[in-house]
């Protein structure tokens, strides 16, 4: 979810070129299509790549057409979703782990 208001919050300020701001949309939309696939955390861990290597693309993009007079602080709240983004895969995948070995010892 704090993916997605980072997200949302780069676009309103001004994201940049409009293939950056597409790239923040499918990142916002995918990040919100990823909550409620809690029951399947496989494919939600695997599904939570999708919008951190969207946001890696946009800050490639930023890299290439950003005039460096002009840099934001909105700039930095796609890497807070990065960041954000990352802990939630490791916590998706440390569930998955507790849920695994519980199986094992029924």
């Amino acid at each position: 979810m704090l993916a997605a208001l980072c997200a949302l919050v780069c676009i309103i300020a001004g994201g940049g070129t409009t293939l950056q701001i597409v790239l923040l949309i499918v990142a916002t939309v995918a990040s919100l299509a990823i909550i409620p696939l809690f029951k399947n955390r496989r494919l939600q861990a695997a599904l939570t790549l999708l919008p951190i290597v969207v946001l890696l693309a946009w800050y490639v993009l930023l890299a290439l057409y950003a005039v460096p007079e002009i840099m934001h602080w909105n700039y930095a709240l796609p890497a807070v979703a990065i960041l954000a983004l990352v802990m939630a895969r490791k916590g998706i995948v440390h569930d998955e782990k507790v849920v695994r070995s519980l199986d094992r010892i029924r």
